[in-house]
C-alpha cells in the first residue's frame, strides 16, 4: 500500500487531537496548498465545523498525484509527533494498518526491515540508513541502494583513519569492508577470550566472521556496481533493496560492535 492511502487512518488523530487553526497549520507544513482552505473559519457568522474542515482537507488530499500524496503523509506524521509527541503509539497503529512503520520520525514500509537499533550507532551511519528507508519509501530503489553503500563508505572510512589504514577508496568495497574488519581483530577476540572459549574455537569464530563479512562485503559491492544511482546502469528493483540492506546491516552490526569512531 502506497504511504498516501494511510492518510484515512490518520486522519482521525489530527482531527480529534487538534484544534482549527492547528489543524490548517499542520496540514499547510506537510505541503497542502492552504490557501485553498483560507475560506475556511470558525469565529465569523456562519463559521465552519472541524468536519468540514477535515472534508474540505480531504478534497485536497484527493487530488494530489500518488506521489504527492505520499509526500503529504509523509510531512502529516512528522508534524503530528513534533507537535504532540505522545501520540506517537497512536501513530504508529495508525500507520501499521496500511502496512507502515516509523523511523524516527519518518514512516517507512513494514516490508523494508531494519533489525537494527539505530539510535545506538554512530549519528552518520543511523542517518544513512534513515535516508535510504526515505529513498525506498518515496520509490527511489536505486537511490535506497546508494544510502546504503554510503552508510558501510562513512563506517569503514572511520576505520580506515582511525587505524592508518591508507586510502580506503583505493580499495574495492570487498576489500574494503575486510581490512576494516580485520584491523579490529583484537576488540572481535577479547570478550570471547574473556569468556573463557577455547582458543581453537575463538580461531574457528574469527576466521568464519571474517569470512562472512567478506561475502557480505561482496553481495552489497555487486549491487552498488549494478544497481546504486552513482554507478548502475539501470534501476534497482525493489526487492533487491532489502537484500543490499540486510548485507549492509549485517556489515553495520558487526563492525559497529567493536568499533567506536573518535567523538
Amino acid at each position: 500500500m502506497q504511504l498516501g492511502e494511510a492518510w484515512g487512518t490518520l486522519r482521525g488523530l489530527v482531527r480529534n487531537h487538534h484544534s482549527f487553526s492547528d489543524i490548517k497549520d499542520l496540514v499547510g507544513a506537510a505541503g497542502l496548498p492552504i490557501h485553498r482552505l483560507a475560506h475556511l473559519h470558525q469565529r465569523l457568522p456562519g463559521m465552519a465545523s472541524k468536519g468540514q474542515l477535515m472534508d474540505a482537507i480531504d478534497a485536497l488530499v484527493g487530488e494530489l498525484a500518488p506521489e504527492d500524496q505520499d509526500r503529504f503523509v509523509a510531512g502529516c506524521v512528522r508534524e503530528l509527533l513534533r507537535l504532540t509527541p505522545a501520540l506517537r503509539p497512536f501513530v504508529e497503529e495508525a500507520l501499521a494498518t496500511a502496512g507502515w512503520g516509523l523511523s524516527g520520525l519518518d514512516p517507512h514500509p513494514l516490508r523494508l526491515q531494519i533489525d537494527l537499533e539505530l539510535t545506538e550507532l554512530p549519528a552518520p551511519v543511523g542517518d544513512g540508513l534513515k535516508q535510504a528507508l526515505r529513498r525506498y519509501r518515496d520509490g527511489d530503489a536505486s537511490g535506497a541502494i546508494t544510502s546504503i553503500c554510503g552508510v558501510v563508505d562513512t563506517l569503514t572510512r572511520s576505520v580506515y583513519e582511525q587505524r592508518q589504514l591508507g586510502d580506503p577508496f583505493a580499495a574495492t568495497y570487498q576489500e574494503r569492508v575486510a581490512v576494516s574488519f580485520s584491523a579490529l581483530e583484537a576488540e572481535f577476540r577479547a570478550p570471547l577470550t574473556a569468556a573463557a572459549i577455547d582458543a581453537a574455537e575463538v580461531d574457528l569464530l574469527w576466521h568464519n566472521q571474517r569470512q562472512a563479512l567478506n561475502q557480505a562485503g561482496y553481495v552489497l559491492g555487486s549491487f552498488r556496481r549494478s544497481f546504486a544511482d552513482a554507478h548502475g546502469v539501470q534501476e534497482a528493483p525493489r526487492a533487491l533493496v532489502q537484500r543490499a540492506l540486510d548485507c549492509a546491516v549485517f556489515i553495520v552490526r558487526t563492525i559497529a560492535g567493536v568499533f567506536r569512531p573518535p567523538a
